[in-house]
Order: C-alpha cells, then structure tokens, then sequence
C-alpha cells in the first residue's frame, strides 16, 4: 500500500488548536503545526512506514499506526483509492479555486434531520430568538400604491395558484404531463450564434447560453412509462433510460423525506460545471449555475400548476447516492436541485391555499 497527503486539505484554527478540512470527504479534525508541516513535506506515494523517516524518534510500527489513522481522517490517501480517484477528477476538472470548492463540496451530503426534529428545533429557536422579518414594508405615506397585478392577466393567475403539496392523492401522473414539465424547464427552443459557433436556446436563461444543467427522472408512476431511472435529453426532447440494480425509493435520493415517496416520479437537475468552467473562469460563475437552477425549477412547477399536479421542490438530496446511481465521471458533475411530482391531495391544497390568503 502507498500513501500520500491529501490534495483536498485546508487548514484553518480556533481558539485552542488547528483543524484540517478535507472538502471533498467531509473529514475534519484537530490537528498540531508539526503534523501541518510533515504533511506539507511528503509530496508523492510512500509506504506508511516513510512517515518514521519525517518525525524524529517515531519507529516504523508506529508510523504505520500514526498512518492508518491520518487515513481514516482523510488526511492520507491510498493510491488506487474512491479518494485518490476523486481528488485526479478535482485537479483534472475544477478551474474555480479552493474557497468556491469549499462551499459546493462541504454542503453535500450532510446528516439530515428528520421533519419531527427539524419542528422541535424551529420551535426551540423560536422560544429563544426572534425570528428575522420576513419583508420589508414602505412607510404608508410615502407608498405608490400599483395597479393590481392579477387582474385579467391568466399568467399571472397561473403563477398564484403554485402551491407545495406534499401529499399526494394520486401518485400517478401522465407520460404528457411529465414531458411538459420537462420541456417546460429545459427544453431548446432555437438556437443562438457566439464566437465559438451555435449554442441552444432554452426554456430558461442560461450564462452564456453554457446550459450547465441535465435532468433525470426516477420514474415511479407514470403512465406509459415503466418504473426506472432516465435521462432527459433536451436537445431531442426524449428519455433514454440509465440501467440500474433497482429503482431506490425517492426518500433515499431526498434525504429520508418520507413524503416523497407518495409522489410519482423526482426529476433531479445536475449541473455539469465543467461546461460553465470552460467559458467563464471566474467564480462568480458558480452563483450563475445555482440561480439556472432556479429559473428551470420555477418552470417546471408552473407547468406542473397548469396540469393541476403539486411540483415539490427540494435541495435536500442524498448527493453520493445519486452519484452513484447516474455514473457520474467527474466531481465536477453533481445533482443541485430536484422536483417531486404528483397529483394532489384535494384536501391538502384546499387546506394550503386558504392557508395562503390568511
């Protein structure tokens, strides 16, 4: 076996002692300036035993326990390693810099919370803090008050009748209606000239017309369309189905959401960065892919309304799960953003559309 330093380490300390970070496994820990800078000396693949050769009186046996440890730590990778593999993509693919890194690597698959715990802790807080305003109002004499905006205007209408309806009465939805929602959300509608030749048009905005975004259903219950995992191709407007052992339960790919698994089908959106990389070098970029996601998210949910489904959006996903499933090759590929679809419970949107106009 060989080893070596993690290229995926960052530093920084608190009060009492340094801690290291690797943000592609997720491993902190506390750590000394000695080992930072032992680390810092060992630059290609060792046997563990090495590390004796780097700090003055360590014997092999317990270089090779201090390495096994620094391993489970993800201080350390094994060559050949998920780790090591993870860490070439990242060098080969990500052109945004360490502190962009952090912040889409760190977010992923965290320890979610389950909703009972998620209401006892927002009710906890809330009987200890006050909660932020959650708008801002001009002062009434100085207001310039607009016409109304929903008047004969069926957009607009469209737009107000959104709801999230959690709770499905029909768990079955229309091969028809799923295919607007995704046409709706990321479908070409033209095609536009840059300086580096053609580039599609789509439903949504795009930087750059870079359209960082796929989609894929896990098809639970659609009519004309059996059970299983697909790809969405915008450019031709079909499914291509992804081979895989089973179809999970959509819980598994929303982070224990049980509600989910009422509904018909998720359809996850995953940017491929590497294609906004290539034309905008600057971070800033990554703010850009995360709002595409919301511009195709808001389209799906209003052609969803239209069909009179419920469109439940969620970022809590089970991000390595579903990396695994759809045979991503990159680190720089990664699901960002997903919608569950079905019928509503008729009870339920009733109950949250009069809760709306309270």
């Amino acid at each position: 076996m060989l080893v070596r330093p993690s290229r995926t380490l960052v530093f920084t300390h608190d009060d009492q002692s340094l801690i290291g970070c690797n943000f592609l496994s997720r491993q902190t820990f506390s750590c000394s300036p000695d080992l930072v800078a032992v680390l810092n000396s060992w630059t290609n693949w060792q046997p563990p035993r090495a590390l004796a050769a780097l700090v003055e009186g360590m014997s092999d046996e317990e270089a090779e326990e201090l390495s096994r440890q620094l391993i489970d730590l993800s201080a350390l990778v094994v060559e050949g390693s998920d780790l090591a593999a993870r860490e070439a993509s990242f060098e080969r693919d990500w052109s945004w810099g360490i502190p962009t890194a952090l912040m889409h690597f760190c977010v992923q698959n965290p320890d979610y919370l389950t909703a009972e715990e998620a209401a006892q802790r927002q009710m906890d807080k809330a009987a200890s803090s006050t909660s932020p305003v959650l708008w801002l109002r001009n002062a009434p004499d100085q207001a310039i008050r607009l016409p109304d905006a929903l008047e004969n205007n069926e957009l607009f209408q469209l737009m107000a009748r959104r709801r999230t309806v959690r709770k499905a009465g029909a768990d079955t939805i229309t091969l028809k209606q799923l295919s607007d929602c995704l046409f709706a959300g990321l479908g070409i509608t033209g095609n536009t000239h840059g300086v580096t030749g053609s580039l599609p048009l789509s439903m949504t905005p795009s930087g750059g017309a870079r359209n960082p975004y796929e989609a894929y259903v896990f098809a639970r219950s659609v009519e004309g369309l059996a059970p299983g995992i697909y790809h969405y191709s915008a450019l031709d407007h079909d499914l291509g189905r992804i081979e895989a052992p089973g179809l999970p339960t959509l819980s598994e790919l929303t982070g224990t959401q049980e509600w989910a698994d009422e509904m018909a089908c998720l359809i996850v959106l995953a940017a491929d960065l590497r294609r906004t990389m290539w034309k905008y070098e600057d971070p800033n970029a990554y703010r850009v892919v995360l709002i595409e996601a919301g511009h195709i998210g808001q389209n799906i949910m209003l052609a969803a309304t239209h069909h009179e489904l419920t469109a439940c959006p969620t970022a809590a996903l089970s991000h390595a799960r579903i990396a695994q499933l759809l045979k991503f090759d990159s680190v720089a590929v990664s699901p960002i953003y997903a919608l569950a679809l079905a019928r509503p419970d008729r009870a339920e949107l009733e109950r949250t559309c009069r809760a709306a106009t309270h």
